[in-house]
């Protein structure tokens, strides 16, 4: 049996569905996908040392902030917590609190201290 125009089933000989088509033609058992957000990452300084990485793409779900993108890279390098407190994050070239959301396309920096006379 297949009938489909504006809807129908597929089925074997046996009457067992193969495959259902919603009135709308559209199929809509797949499931719903977050999407997610590519920011380029920068890193200066001994966090650019620690790790070994000076910049990358890394892909964010939506609705991430920089403290959750800074979280990712804490399970990757553990050493950096001791530099949390000190770092000072950018997005696009502009100095942001932690809880700033982060875009598609963003630039995000990790900037330690900097000192020098």
């Amino acid at each position: 049996m297949v009938s489909y125009p504006f809807g129908g089933f597929l089925t074997r000989g046996t009457g067992t569905v193969l495959a259902a088509r919603s009135a709308s033609g559209y199929n809509f058992s797949v499931p719903h996908v977050l999407p997610n957000l590519r920011v380029k990452v920068l890193f200066f300084g001994r966090v650019r040392e620690i790790t070994g990485i000076a910049e990358e793409a890394a892909e964010v779900p939506e609705g991430a902030s920089l403290a959750d993108l800074f979280e990712r890279y804490l399970a990757r390098f553990p050493q950096l917590a001791g530099f949390r407190a000190s770092l000072v994050a950018s997005r696009n070239q502009e100095f942001s609190a932690w809880d700033t959301r982060l875009s598609r396309d963003d630039e995000i920096a990790f900037l330690p201290p900097v000192s020098g006379g």
